[in-house]
């Protein structure tokens, strides 16, 4: 498993439509067997959808679905996966909090990320996560799909073409990343969903007087003039997210991944 590098010139990450790839057209066997499949996806309708597909590109593999993050955490450290299917849109937990535990953990071969994702934030930290694959199989359809298992079960990897630019290429000057400092976007993951400077200060460890100062760094970059604004605008660049129903969650990415697993990451967690 590696961070997202260009793909080579012998492996292009480019659509089925692209490559002519055609659902009769009989595929080349995959050299590293796939015996568990598992799906994580917060849609069960679309998750089960999946599990055809899988039983199609794999077959006779056992393909399991889970739809809330932490069971699919849990899941994995019972048996680990060939390969794991990961959306990023769950009600429980962040999907990009998910990335660090399972490479650690060594709790997946390979990993294909599904997410229709395209915020500067998530960008940001899917350039350095662990995975093997990224698709959005929403845009991209089901050949292309079918190619990002294959590709991605043999050790190949695959990037879709609609992110390659923000995932591989060199990030524009107007990014997240170049705008904020690591500290004033850990701040923004806490305080972007209306806390206040004591209540980020408690979550962080650190002053309410630092907190205030991170605060004012960061609205003068972002350009926005009061608190209202920096959460839409938190929002806005994904690194804080608001639930179907309500719920603000913050990525644990920037702040310490047991805290978002353990601790009040989110106004009412208990809820979802």
């Amino acid at each position: 498993m590696i961070s997202p590098q260009p793909p080579s010139s012998s492996t292009p990450a480019i659509s089925g439509h692209e490559l002519g790839f055609q659902r009769t057209e009989r595929a080349a066997p995959i050299s590293h067997p796939v015996r568990r499949v598992v799906i994580a996806k917060p849609m069960k309708l679309y998750a089960e959808a999946l599990v055809v597909v899988c039983q199609k590109v794999f077959p006779g593999a056992e393909v399991h679905v889970y739809c809330r993050g932490m069971d699919v955490l849990a899941a994995l450290r019972e048996q680990p996966a060939d390969l794991l299917v990961l959306g990023l849109a769950f009600q429980d937990i962040d999907g990009l909090d998910l990335l660090e535990p399972i490479a650690h953990e060594k709790l997946a071969s390979r990993i294909l990320v599904d997410s229709p994702r395209r915020d500067e934030f998530s960008m940001l930290v899917l350039r350095t996560a662990r995975f093997d694959g990224f698709i959005d199989a929403s845009s991209e359809g089901l050949e292309a799909m079918m190619m990002a298992l294959r590709q991605v079960a043999d050790g190949q990897g695959y990037i879709s073409p609609t992110v390659r630019h923000n995932l591989v290429d060199r990030l524009e000057a107007t990014a997240l990343g170049q705008r904020l400092t690591r500290a004033e976007i850990r701040v923004l993951s806490v305080i972007g969903d209306g806390s206040d400077n004591d209540e980020g200060a408690q979550r962080l460890g650190l002053t309410p007087s630092t907190v205030q100062t991170h605060r004012r760094n960061v609205m003068r970059k972002l350009g926005v003039s009061t608190s209202a604004k920096l959460v839409r605008e938190a929002v806005r660049l994904g690194v804080v997210r608001i639930t179907p129903r309500g719920v603000f969650l913050r990525s644990g990415t920037q702040v310490k991944l047991s805290d978002a697993i353990i601790g009040p990451q989110s106004k009412d967690v208990n809820s979802t």
